[in-house]
C-alpha cells in the first residue's frame, strides 16, 4: 500500500468516525421538551442583547458565567430556537472534542493512541449526552481538551501562536464555568512539572497562567458571592472513586479491568527519546487531569458546599480518561485490542439508550402546552391557571413549566394553591406534577386531583378541576383508583 493511499485511507476514517459521532448526538436531538438547567439558559440566549443577558444572568443562573449563554445567542439568531436548534452548539462542541482525541493521543503517546482515544470519544456515554444538552458542559469539555492539546503541543515545540491560543483557551475555560478555576489550576499544576519544557522559562509559565487570572479576576469573583443553587449532601468516597465509570459505562468491576489495561499500557511503553512528549510528561499530566478536579471538588464538597455528586461537574476529565484507555489497547497485541474494544464499545452502546434517548427522562411541557394552546383555540373563553407540584426544593419545576406555558396563563408553584384558587379570577385551574408519577411529592396534591380530571398524561401528569367541583381539603384521603397510585 502506498504511502498516497494509505493517507486517503486515514481520511476515510477520520470522516466516518465524525459521522457516527454526528448520528449519536443527532439522533432525535429536538424529541424531548427542555428541562430546567437547558430553560435557564434559554432565557439567558433568548434576552434581545448582550447587556440584558448580562443582567439577567446574575438573576436565574447559579453559575454566573457568560461565554456560553453569549455564543449560544448569535447563534439561536441564525438558527431559532427550537429544542434541536439550542441543542445544536453542542452537538458541534462534542463534535470539536471528538476530533481533538486525536491530536491530543498522538502528541501524548503515538498516532494508534490518537485513533482509539477518538473512537472512544464518538461512544462515551456521558460525551453522547451532556453533547445533546443546551447547557455549557460540552463548551466546557471542548475547551478543556483544546487547552491540553495545545499544551502538549507546546512541548513539542514552542511558539507564540501556540502559547496565545493556549492562553485564550485558559481564559475561555474560566468565563465558561466556575468549574473552570479548577482545570486552569490543573493544568498551572501540569505544565509547571516541566515549565522550561512547556514554555522555555519559568517566568514565561507564570506569565501565562498568572496574566490569565488576572485578567478574569474581575468576573470571577461573581463566582463566590452567592451560594450555591443545589446542593447533594454529603456523598461516600466510592463516589470519587467511581467517577470515570460514566465515561464509557459498566461498574467497579468493568472500572478495575479499565485500570489494569491504563497500567498495563504505561509499563510497555516503548522507550524512545526521540518522541516528542518524553517518557513521563504525558501520563503524569493526564492522570492529574484525571484525578485533581474531582478529589478537589469532593474535598470542598466535604468542608464547605456539598455540591460533589453530577456527573457533569467531573465530565471536562473525561477525555483523560479515554487518552489513558486508548494507550493501553495500543500496547495491546492485534486480537485482544479490538476484543477490548469492542467490549467497551458494546458496554457504550448499552449504556446509551437508557441514558441519552430515553422518551421518558423528561416532563414533555412542551407537548402539554401544545395540547392546552389548541383547548385554548376551540374554546376561546378558556383561561387557564396551572399550579405545577414538584418533589425538588426548590421548585424548579415551575420554571420549565412557564417557559412553555407562560403565555397561555399563569404558571404558580402548587404552594401557592390554597391562596389563589377562590381568586383566581374565572380562570380553570390546573394541577401539574412535573414528573409522571405523584411519587415524592407532597400528599395534598394527591389528595387535590381526586376533584380533577386528567389532562395529560404522558408527563407531566396534568388534571384539570371539575367545573364547579369543591375542592378537598389537604387531609382528604385519596380515593381508590387515584391516578398516580
Amino acid at each position: 500500500m502506498t504511502f498516497e493511499s494509505r493517507r486517503v485511507g486515514g481520511w476515510v476514517a477520520i470522516l466516518g468516525t465524525l459521522l457516527v459521532a454526528a448520528g449519536l448526538r443527532i439522533y432525535d436531538l429536538g424529541a424531548a421538551s427542555f428541562w430546567y438547567d437547558e430553560v435557564v439558559t434559554m432565557r439567558l440566549a433568548e434576552t434581545p442583547t448582550p447587556a440584558a443577558m448580562l443582567r439577567l444572568l446574575s438573576e436565574i443562573d447559579a453559575t454566573r458565567a457568560p461565554l456560553h449563554p453569549l455564543l449560544l445567542q448569535g447563534w439561536l439568531r441564525a438558527f431559532g430556537n427550537s429544542e434541536a436548534s439550542g441543542r445544536a452548539l453542542s452537538v458541534l462542541f462534542g463534535l470539536g472534542t471528538v476530533a481533538l482525541l486525536a491530536p491530543l493521543g498522538r502528541l501524548a503517546f503515538d498516532r494508534t493512541t490518537g485513533r482509539w482515544a477518538t473512537w472512544l470519544g464518538v461512544v462515551s456515554p456521558l460525551l453522547v449526552y451532556y453533547s445533546r444538552e443546551v447547557r455549557m458542559y460540552a463548551l466546557l469539555v471542548f475547551l478543556t481538551t483544546l487547552a491540553w492539546t495545545l499544551l502538549f503541543a507546546l512541548r513539542a515545540s514552542t511558539t507564540r501562536a501556540k502559547t496565545i491560543g493556549y492562553a485564550v483557551c485558559c481564559g475561555a475555560l474560566l468565563f465558561t464555568h466556575p468549574l473552570g478555576l479548577l482545570m486552569w489550576g490543573t493544568l498551572a499544576k501540569a505544565s509547571a512539572l516541566d515549565a522550561r519544557g512547556f514554555f522555555g522559562s519559568r517566568r514565561a509559565w507564570a506569565a501565562v497562567h498568572f496574566g490569565v487570572l488576572a485578567a478574569a479576576a474581575p468576573w470571577l469573583v461573581r463566582y463566590f458571592d452567592h451560594a450555591p443553587e443545589f446542593l447533594t449532601g454529603t456523598l461516600p468516597i466510592r463516589f470519587l472513586l467511581g467517577t470515570p465509570i460514566g465515561f464509557l459505562g459498566g461498574n467497579f468491576l468493568t472500572l478495575a479491568a479499565m485500570t489494569g489495561l491504563i497500567a498495563y499500557g504505561l509499563t510497555h511503553r516503548p522507550r524512545d527519546p526521540d518522541r516528542p512528549m518524553g517518557v513521563w510528561v504525558a501520563p503524569a499530566g493526564l492522570t492529574l487531569w484525571l484525578v485533581l478536579p474531582p478529589t478537589i471538588l469532593y474535598a470542598y464538597s466535604a468542608v464547605a458546599n456539598p455540591i460533589f455528586g453530577p456527573s457533569r461537574y467531573t465530565l471536562f476529565c473525561a477525555p483523560a480518561f479515554l487518552v489513558l484507555i486508548a494507550q493501553g489497547l495500543a500496547r495491546l497485541p492485534v486480537g485482544g485490542r479490538w476484543a477490548a474494544a469492542a467490549g467497551m464499545s458494546a458496554l457504550a452502546f448499552a449504556t446509551l439508550p437508557g441514558l441519552a434517548y430515553d422518551p421518558d427522562a423528561r416532563a414533555d411541557w412542551r407537548g402539554f402546552a401544545a395540547r392546552l394552546a389548541s383547548d385554548v383555540q376551540r374554546d376561546p373563553g378558556l383561561r387557564p391557571i396551572v399550579f405545577v407540584a414538584s418533589a425538588s426544593r426548590p421548585n424548579v419545576e415551575v420554571e420549565t413549566a412557564r417557559y412553555y406555558l407562560g403565555r397561555l396563563g399563569p404558571v404558580v408553584d402548587f404552594a401557592t394553591f390554597e391562596a389563589r384558587l377562590h381568586d383566581r379570577e374565572g380562570r380553570t385551574a390546573y394541577l401539574a406534577a412535573g414528573a409522571r408519577s405523584l411519587a415524592g411529592l407532597d400528599p395534598s396534591f394527591a389528595a387535590r386531583v381526586t376533584a380533577a380530571e386528567p389532562a395529560w398524561t404522558r408527563g407531566p401528569l396534568v388534571f384539570r378541576l371539575r367545573a364547579g367541583a369543591p375542592a378537598p381539603s389537604p387531609g382528604t384521603p385519596p380515593g381508590p383508583g387515584t391516578p398516580g397510585r
